[in-house]
This record gives structure tokens, sequence and C-alpha cells, in this order.
């Protein structure tokens, strides 16, 4: 089924979708940063400095989101508030081109608008700490990279096929489980008979150009600015370091346990099952075009990128919510065949399915949108409701605590002073507007179970070095599954006698801020 819709029904597509993204999205805006998004805002602050992450700033993500931030900060400067508008455009444009996707399986207008509003439902039911991160940036590129296929499938196009694998190695430097998706892709590419066997060839040889070229970008990026022998190190040798950590951490009977969940009881069953159901009904009318395998081929993927990482944060579910809601509508358009002499009972099925699948995933805005309300109508400011927003169940971590040392931080520091956090809270960082005098801005990766040493001897340089004017200790804050260890930053200081004796020598004790304790350099 080909594109029929005029440029008036596209544009007007596209606004009842950026109308439903604000809806939805809006309850954001009452987010703050946690951890992940402070370690992105802080390293993309630091590219537009024109410091190199991983080089300036260890962290284990892939370096897409870090560009998104600076691009980001660029663009809409340097607040929490701005980067959760970015968000909710970046999200719209991706649902409507999910809802273009769905369009040109099904040629149903309501269906296709459908499959956007899942997406868009779905993504912001998650909370302040599992939006704006990698996981759902990266869709938007995977999306067009996808519909650009299609494109291509429709009415031959070289260039369309290069852009397509320039967009989905994009996506890929956000998220690496997503390479799943390119060898299903490969064998599409060779096994689509509808076309000469030496086009084949070169459809693949095109698209595996177009990510080559982005790959190359990206390695010469690193490579002149020095950066490239940090890249390699943290993405291809800590990075497993740390996986295998969080393996350790996880039983055999949690991962059983949230795959059941996924495939049978959670918000993204119904979107399983119609897409199971899609495939199915593919299967029996055999209608293996590459069009519909390569809908299915990305559903799999995003379904065993998801599973092989083994931790199921709620944000590492973000990558399967473009292809199932796709898969659904599609399932769904595929019943509506079945119905064909009985719309009013078809329609009374889908109706029944919408509402009760909004209902099982509404419960995560209520209380968010009791919170937006509480803002737009001036009885709360925007910290008040970052507090508000702003912790985890556990009180691992609080935004609040953070705040107050933040204050802290301002009060005794100048813009041009350097100071060092001994936790896991690179938000201090970015709040306060104070550099970090490491590029470990957090401490697990001298302190994780494995060879560290190098580590180590760096991060003693570089803290005598520039002797940062306040140490910042925290406590309450367990690093098991990413450390190995069942201890707090400030038991664990005790592991590393070097910077504790360092510690001890130059700092006087200041004062304490909930979980914080604070040190200052000493003035003789």
């Amino acid at each position: 089924m080909g594109l029929t819709i005029t440029n008036r029904q596209l544009f007007t597509f596209g606004l009842v979708i950026f109308v439903i993204g604000a809806v939805f999205g809006s309850v954001s805006l009452t987010y703050p940063f946690g951890r992940d998004q402070a370690i992105y805002a802080y390293a993309g602050k630091l590219l537009l400095e024109g410091k190199m992450n991983y080089l300036h700033v260890f962290d284990l993500k892939p370096p897409g989101i870090h560009f998104l931030f600076s691009f980001i900060q660029a663009v809409f400067g340097e607040s929490m508030f701005s980067a959760r508008i970015f968000d909710i455009l970046w999200q719209s444009l991706t649902a409507f081109i999910i809802s273009v996707i769905s369009y040109r399986l099904t040629a149903g207008k309501f269906l296709s608008l459908f499959s956007s509003f899942l997406y868009l439902f779905l993504y912001y039911r998650q909370d302040y700490w599992h939006t704006l991160q990698s996981d759902g940036s990266l869709n938007l590129l995977f999306a067009a990279s996808v519909l650009l296929l299609l494109a291509s499938y429709e009415s031959h196009s070289f260039p369309k096929i290069f852009l397509a694998g320039v967009l989905f190695a994009s996506a890929l430097i956000f998220k690496y489980t997503v390479i799943t998706f390119l060898p299903l892709l490969i064998i599409l590419f060779i096994t689509d008979k509808k076309i000469l066997f030496t086009l084949r060839i070169k459809n693949l040889v095109i698209y595996l150009l177009g990510v080559l070229v982005t790959g190359s970008v990206i390695g010469l990026v690193y490579y002149f600015s020095g950066a490239l022998d940090a890249f390699y190190d943290i993405q291809f040798v800590q990075t497993p370091l740390y996986t295998a950590i969080a393996y350790e951490t996880e039983t055999q009977g949690y991962i059983s346990a949230q795959i059941i969940k996924l495939f049978f009881y959670s918000a993204y069953s119904p979107l399983i099952v119609l897409s199971v159901l899609a495939l199915i009904f593919t299967a029996v009318k055999k209608k293996f075009d590459f069009k519909n395998l390569l809908i299915f081929a990305w559903i799999l993927s995003s379904l065993f990128s998801l599973m092989i990482q083994w931790k199921f944060y709620y944000y590492h579910f973000l990558v399967i919510i473009p292809a199932l809601s796709i898969g659904c509508v599609y399932g769904l358009s595929l019943i509506k065949g079945i119905f064909i002499n009985r719309k009013l009972l078809y329609r009374f099925i889908l109706l029944l399915f919408i509402a009760g699948t909004t209902a099982f995933a509404f419960k995560p805005y209520v209380g968010n949108y009791e919170t937006l309300i509480s803002y737009l109508s001036g009885k709360e400011d925007l910290k008040s409701v970052y507090i508000k927003n702003g912790f985890t169940s556990d009180s691992v971590f609080m935004i609040s605590k953070t705040f107050k040392a933040v204050d802290i931080v301002q009060q005794n520091t100048s813009p041009g002073d350097g100071i060092f956090v001994w936790g896991f809270d690179p938000l201090t960082y970015y709040l306060s507007d104070r550099e970090c005098v490491s590029r470990f801005i957090y401490n697990f990766p001298l302190l994780w179970k494995g060879e560290n040493a190098v580590f180590r001897r760096e991060f003693m340089d570089e803290v005598r070095n520039n002797e940062p004017k306040l140490i910042i200790v925290a406590a309450n804050d367990p690093l098991y599954f990413i450390s190995g260890y069942d201890e707090d930053s400030k038991q664990l200081i005790k592991r590393f006698p070097e910077f504790n004796d360092f510690l001890a020598a130059k700092y006087d004790y200041k004062t304490t801020a909930d979980d914080y304790e604070i040190y200052e350099l000493k003035k003789w």
C-alpha cells in the first residue's frame, strides 16, 4: 500500500500528533534530571567548551547522547526545563515518523494516528529518571532510517538507502545493542527475490557504506581530538567489565521473571500479542515482502536488544516501543479485514482495546498531572516540583539533597573553582556550574572489582595537581549493581587509602548537608 495522503492531510496529522505529544509530554516539564541525564548534560556542556567526552569525562554510555545534549544546550540553553521541552519536540517528531510508517503498512489514517498515540503514551508514562535517555532518544533516528528503507522499496533510490545507513549508524552510537537489527536487515536485502540479485548486492553495499561513513566520521573526530584511545578503552574495555559486574549481581530468577512479565502481563504485552498475530497472518498468507519483514525484523531486534542487557531498567524498554506500536496497529489492521462485514463489532473491539490499554497504563500519569497543575497554577515553583518528582523509591537518590549540596558549593566557591564529589551525583557539577577537577565525575570506576590501578594513579595526579576547593563525600548511595561492593561511597573511601589520606591531610571538615559531608581545602 503506497502513501496516498495529501500534504495538507499530512500537515494536519503532524499537528494532531504534536498536540498529543504536548498533552502527554507536559508532565515531564516538572521532571528534574536524574544521575544519567546529569552525566549527559555535563558531558555536553564540556563538548561545547571543546573538551572531548571520554578524554575529559569518564562515562560508559555511547557518545550519541552526549552530542545530543550538547546540541540541546547550544540551541535551548543550559536548564533542565528547556531540555524537557526539547524532548517533547523530539519524541513528537518520532511519533510522527511512526505514524507515516504505519500508514504505509495499513493505509488507515486512524490506526496510523493511534500508533503515534501509543508511542507517546507509553514513553511519557515513564518518570524523570527514565525519560530523556539514550534508549528513547535513538528512536527518532532508527524510525527515520526504517522510513527511508520503506520509501526506497516503493520507489528505488540509492541516496535513500545510503541515508538510511547513515541514520542507523547514528542510532547505533546511542545504544550499541541495536546492532542486532543489522544482521536481520542484511538477510532481508539478500533474500528479496522481487529484485535482481545484482541490485540486492548494490543495495546492501550502499547501505553498509552509509553505516561505514558515519562510523568513520566518529572515529576521525576522536582521532584528531586526541580522544580515540580514551574512547576505545572506555567503550570496549571498561564497559564490558562494568557489564560483567552487572550480570553477576542479577539472579536467574530475576531475569526469567522480567521476561515472563514483558510478554504476558506488562503494558507492552498487548502490543506484542498483536505483533505476533500480524506475523502469523503474514506467514499464513505468505506475504513475505521486504516491507512487512522489515517491520518484523525491527520488532524482533528491539526485543532482543532489550533482553540481552539483562538489567531491565525501565528506560531500557523505550527502544521496543516504536516497533511494537507499529506492529500493534498492523495487527489491528489485519483483524479489521476479518470483520469486513461487521464494522460495528470491529469498532467495539478496537475501542475496548484502546480503553483497556490506556486504563492499564495510565496510573503513572495521575500524580504527575496533579503536580503539573500545581506548578502551572503558581501554587508551587519549579524547584519544589523538582523535589516532589526527583527521588527514587529507596531514597538512594533525592534531588532535594543535591540542591542542598549545590547551595553550599555555590556559597563557598567561585565559578572558576574546581570541586570533586566522591560519590555518584554528577548533578552537583551541572547545577552548581562548577567543574570537576578530574575526568572521573563519579567514583565507581576507581572502586569496582577488577584492575583499576591505572585509573587510581591518574585520579590522584589530577586531584593533587588541581586541588579542588571542596570535596563532597556522599553517603547512603549503595553502588552494589555497578561496583560489586555492598557499601556506600563513605564506606568505600577506605578501599582507596591514597585518596583517604589525601583528604585527611589537605582538607578540613566544613559541614554536612543531608547525605553529603563537605570538606574544604586547608588555607595553609
